[in-house]
């Protein structure tokens, strides 16, 4: 059909109409200009209609590659993910709390398009005390998604349904290897390509084994954190995984997900997975409990608690039980302060756990060993970690990727990073991270922002190893796979509110 208009045109650029096209549509100029626009719509139109066909036709096989190289990559990928998630799972800081939490099977929370609202069993109907994360997780096909409460739990549940299925994964060698993935590192790309690429990232799998151990149902992924993804995209984050888990994707996947309840249930879509869970708050009665079986040295916080039922009520997570513990510990009730909102009163538990992480004594074999830093610049440091880490709707600070954070950064963050220097006041002109993509062809204003942003980096002293040492020891930030982040979200956002109050 192209060559055929080819034709046409030859023959009237020389002046000449071919005597079939006169039959057609008439030797006028108006009538050759609407033959002309009808016959290359129609060419326009077949070319689609195949190319939509041939696209539809391709089948992606999975990836060729030796059955040695892929065990190997299994394997290893496994050892990897028990090295920086599950190891030392009994060893984490706030399991220093280990209360039973109840479990409450939530269904009308999924849109699992087989259900018959008749056949659904009654939302609320609690599961019996004790049951395994694992347990629910295989009850509800290996598709489950996890809600809860701020500080409630959802993450060391996710970590300990990795371990038991690190566990069995080592025992049985066709069993898929449980993939631990923070979904705060999601910036919006299709499911299926960013997961292969974490693989790399984050567990060094190479990129032919990665595409081979997904396509061929050898990974379950454990996607922990839908309410810290940008919440712009969180919309999208939905859809990208209901496309992912569609008959087109990887329907088999086993997949378990955590959110915040409150967080999800604003989402204007929901997750097409088989079930949910909702981890449940302690009861009140078990709280008194923990703190009178805490004997005198949490006498004041237990007497707080008796005559504050608002205080009781906060510590009803084992996130805020675990933190009071530590920050009122050997304290009289004077000292336990507590009013306002909830939120404040979480404020003034946060304040008082940082004060005493930072100052309470570390002896080392008999000898008094002093914090290396004072309480004002320790805050001050983690104050402004929270706020450029919160910029980027980040939970998690990976060394790996500072030179993605440099040449990605807004203009904000490099200005504060800078600020108080010459450079500081030139960042407004520094051009933007988009302003740079859409002028791939001026080179030097890429060449230029990353200068700033490698003496940005520098100047980032909340970055240097010997303080990121001093604070994960104090239980202030935490190592979370090969990154670094805060000891929990709450704790990250209650920093973010001091921002302002900084000199």
């Amino acid at each position: 059909m192209i060559a055929a208009l080819l034709f046409v045109a030859a023959e009237l650029a020389a002046g000449l109409l071919p005597e079939l096209f006169k039959a057609a549509f008439g030797d006028k100029p108006r009538q050759l200009i609407l033959g002309t626009a009808a016959a290359l719509a129609v060419a326009v139109i077949a070319i689609y209609i195949r190319f939509r066909r041939s696209r539809t036709d391709i089948v992606e096989e999975p990836p060729d590659i030796a059955p040695e190289k892929l065990e190997r990559a299994r394997n290893a990928l496994l050892h990897r993910v028990h090295q920086m998630w599950t190891r030392d799972l009994d060893h984490r800081w706030d399991d220093t709390v280990r209360i039973e939490l109840g479990l409450e099977d939530s269904p009308m929370e999924v849109d699992d398009p087989w259900a018959s609202t008749r056949l659904t069993t009654q939302s609320g109907s609690p599961f019996p005390q004790g049951t395994r994360m694992r347990t629910v997780y295989e009850r509800h096909g290996l598709q489950l998604l996890v809600l809860g409460a701020p500080g409630a739990g959802k993450t060391v549940h996710m970590l300990e349904l990795t371990q038991e299925l690190v566990d069995h994964a080592m025992t049985e060698a066709t069993a898929p290897v449980p993939v631990f993935l923070l979904l705060t590192n999601w910036r919006g790309e299709p499911m299926e390509p960013w997961v292969e690429e974490e693989l790399g990232r984050r567990y060094r799998v190479p990129a032919d084994a990665a595409k081979a151990l997904l396509s061929r149902g050898m990974i379950d992924l454990v996607l922990d954190g839908l309410d810290e993804v940008d919440p712009s995209r969180h919309k999208e984050c939905v859809a990208e995984i209901n496309g992912f888990l569609s008959a087109d994707g990887h329907p088999q996947c086993g997949i378990a997900v955590s959110c915040r309840t409150t967080e999800y249930e604003a989402l204007p879509a929901r997750l097409s997975l088989s079930g949910a869970v909702t981890v449940q708050p302690l009861p009140v009665p078990v709280v008194h409990a923990f703190l009178n079986d805490a004997g005198s040295r949490l006498h004041g916080l237990r007497a707080a608690a008796a005559a504050d039922p608002e205080l009781t009520r906060l510590l009803t997570t084992p996130l805020m039980l675990g933190i009071a513990a530590v920050a009122y510990s050997g304290v009289d009730e004077s000292s336990v302060y507590s009013f306002g909102t909830s939120e404040e009163r979480r404020g003034l538990v946060y304040e008082a756990f940082l004060e005493k992480m930072i100052t309470r004594d570390r002896t080392l074999r008999g000898q008094s060993v002093p914090a290396r830093y004072s309480v004002e610049e320790v805050t001050e440091r983690l104050t402004r970690m929270a706020y450029l880490m919160s910029m980027f709707h980040a939970t998690v600070i990976y060394p790996t990727d500072l030179a993605r954070l440099v040449t990605e950064a807004p203009t904000g963050v490099l200005r504060e990073a800078l600020r108080g220097t010459f450079l500081g006041r030139m960042a407004p002109l520094v051009p933007s991270h988009d302003r740079v993509a859409s002028m791939a062809d001026w080179p030097w204003l890429k060449g230029y922002r990353r200068v700033v942003g490698l003496v940005a980096v520098r100047r980032l002293d909340f970055l240097r190893p010997d303080f990121i040492d001093f604070c994960c020891e104090r239980a202030l930030l935490r190592r979370s796979g090969d990154g670094i982040a805060f000891i929990h979200k709450t704790f990250q956002d209650h920093l973010v509110g001091r921002y302002d109050h900084l000199p």
